[in-house]
């Protein structure tokens, strides 16, 4: 029984740390935990590699364990024989795998391995396929009953041109997905998000690669505007998505960053600011949590059904790079497309709050009793006719 009992505390030891290593090997690339992972692994595996015969001994032994726990089903008819038997060949097949990915990894380095995936990822990027009109319509089907949308100066922006698509972010990012669709549906164009690392490492990951998110690097927004795709960056990232309470609502939170002008230059590309207001004006802070990642915080915030509104969506004027002719590395360039993107965003914002103070139906209740009302009024309408009529027939 002790003989067993250490056989089976083998086995499921070994099948932790093989489900460890595939957790490693499947992260996402652009997750900032894949390297630290992978640093794991390779500590394991070079010693278990330089031990002699460590390799050659596991596998045997594994082989060993199935072999003798199906002799003995056979010869004992024990069910827990046979349970011990699949599992061991199951591990023994499982480890023989890793086995071969670990050996790869030692002799590429995980560096090398890393480009390799994000070549691939890379690849991937460049032949995104986004769904159908009437499919991204349906995935916001949870949002409808909730927040209508309200969008001014889509008649601004050309179908026939690509364009980096400048924002505001709001608080945890429930607009992303709403400003998505209102390009797509009314303008044809699906433009390629660029998300902070740290998204790809939660649950959250699989969602937005969905619809066709990327990690925010120089390397993938080259490869996305080499092949022409519109892209849509929040220059505050997820410092205004986790933004801190003290924060003013809808505030830029940009500091002193330049990435998206430089990327707009280098390709020539047209930028188009766009301004957001609604999604934060739902919620009320109760506290923050740091995180410890950038300084960022993860914000606690409650709602109530009185304070779910409509979101309200502003496209500004095209701001035209091809003026300098590319020099991407010139900070003076680079501040100048930057500022005049602020400043029209700033100016789109203020612009919004002032349509959004002055509407009526700016709240969903409000909304549905106006709905409410208008049915009322059609039905008594229809009542009041009806009876004209009647009354018309009996004279």
């Amino acid at each position: 029984m002790l003989l067993l009992s250490i056989v089976d505390s083998a086995l499921v030891a070994i099948n932790i740390f093989n489900a460890f290593v595939l957790f490693a090997h499947l992260h996402p690339v652009e997750s900032p935990l894949k390297k630290l992972l992978l640093n794991c692994i390779q500590r394991v595996v070079s010693d278990f590699h330089s031990t002699r015969y460590g390799v050659s001994f596991a596998l045997l032994s594994l082989l060993c364990i199935s072999t003798c726990s199906a002799t003995r089903y056979y010869q004992e008819d024990d069910s827990a024989m046979l349970i011990r038997a699949m599992i061991s060949g199951y591990t023994f097949a499982c480890t023989s795998i890793f086995i071969k990915l670990s050996h790869q990894m030692l002799q590429l380095s995980i560096d090398r391995l890393m480009e390799l995936e994000k070549e691939v990822a890379r690849h991937d990027i460049c032949n995104f396929t986004p769904p159908t009109k009437s499919v991204m319509d349906a995935l916001l089907t949870p949002y409808k009953p909730f927040i209508s949308v309200e969008s001014t100066g889509l008649h601004r922006i050309p179908s026939n041109t690509p364009h980096l698509f400048v924002s505001n972010h709001s608080l945890y990012g429930v607009e992303m997905p709403l400003l998505l669709n209102q390009l797509y549906q009314h303008k044809d164009i699906f433009p390629r998000g660029l998300a902070d690392q740290f998204h790809f490492a939660t649950l959250n990951g699989p969602i937005i690669r969905a619809f066709g998110a990327v990690d925010g690097t120089r390397e993938n927004v080259d490869a996305l505007m080499e092949k022409g795709e519109s892209v849509l960056v929040y220059p505050g990232g997820g410092h205004e998505v986790l933004k801190h309470s003290s924060v003013p609502r809808y505030e830029l939170m940009w500091k002193q960053r330049l990435g998206f002008a430089r990327c707009a230059i280098k390709h020539g590309y047209p930028i188009l600011p766009c301004a957001c207001v609604g999604t934060e004006d739902m919620f009320e802070s109760v506290c923050d949590i740091p995180t410890g990642y950038k300084g960022m915080v993860l914000p606690i915030s409650v709602t109530s059904p009185c304070k779910v509104q409509k979101c309200f969506f502003w496209f500004g004027t095209p701001i035209e790079t091809k003026q300098y002719n590319g020099e991407y590395t010139c900070d003076e360039y680079a501040k100048e497309v930057r500022d005049k993107t602020k400043m029209a965003i700033e100016a789109g914002i203020k612009e919004l709050k002032e349509k959004q103070a002055s509407d009526p139906e700016r709240y969903t209740v409000d909304q549905y009793k106006s709905q409410i009302r208008r049915k009322f009024c059609l039905s008594s309408v229809s009542a009041a006719v009806s009876d004209d009529e009647h009354s018309l027939k009996e004279d």
